[in-house]
């Protein structure tokens, strides 16, 4: 597996923003996911590097339900330390391409943090792949995908999103016959 769906939990709305928890999962495009990684990140440590809060986003947080809030707080790590280990295990796994839930978001958003921590993302700049366009080239509705997990929790986020684009993929195929 090359592929490796990627998500963010932030405190903001944009790059340079505060870092709460990722989660990616290697997938096969057309079924069948693969290692995972979660980490939960010191916001201070985010704040230390000059990333920032956005009071709106921090508000909708506080709305947000309790479980999804709760898994935020559960061994938070430095940023510099999950930055590190995410790029080594993107690396020794084998990554090549990283998918996101919108091409202006995840990808950028860390790629400010490793910057703000002296680190480089581990992936090539063309190797971004965004969910959204899939969906819409092939179109498909990902919300027929029946969901598992929690809501805004990264890892979960990730699987969900990963088994969104093998349902797309599986979609086109079936319209191509």
């Amino acid at each position: 597996m090359k592929d490796v769906m990627f998500d963010l939990e932030t405190f903001g709305k944009r790059p340079g923003c505060v870092v709460r928890s990722i989660g990616a999962v290697f997938f096969d495009m057309r079924g069948g996911l693969g290692h995972e990684l979660y980490r939960n990140i010191e916001p201070d440590s985010c704040k230390a590097v000059g990333l920032g809060l956005d009071p709106d986003t921090v508000e909708w947080w506080s709305k947000q339900p309790q479980p999804a809030r709760d898994a935020l707080l559960v061994d938070q790590q430095p940023l510099k330390r999950v930055v590190l280990e995410f790029a080594n295990w993107f690396k020794a796994k084998g990554g090549e391409r990283i998918w996101c839930q919108g091409a202006t978001f995840d990808a950028p958003v860390w790629e400010a943090a490793a910057l703000a921590v002296g680190s480089q993302v581990p992936w090539k700049f063309w190797n971004v792949r965004d969910t959204r366009t899939l969906y819409d080239l092939y179109n498909f509705d990902p919300k027929s995908v029946a969901r598992a997990g929690t809501y805004h929790n990264a890892l979960d986020d990730a699987k969900h999103q990963a088994r969104c684009v093998q349902a797309a993929v599986l979609h086109c195929s079936l319209q191509l016959l």
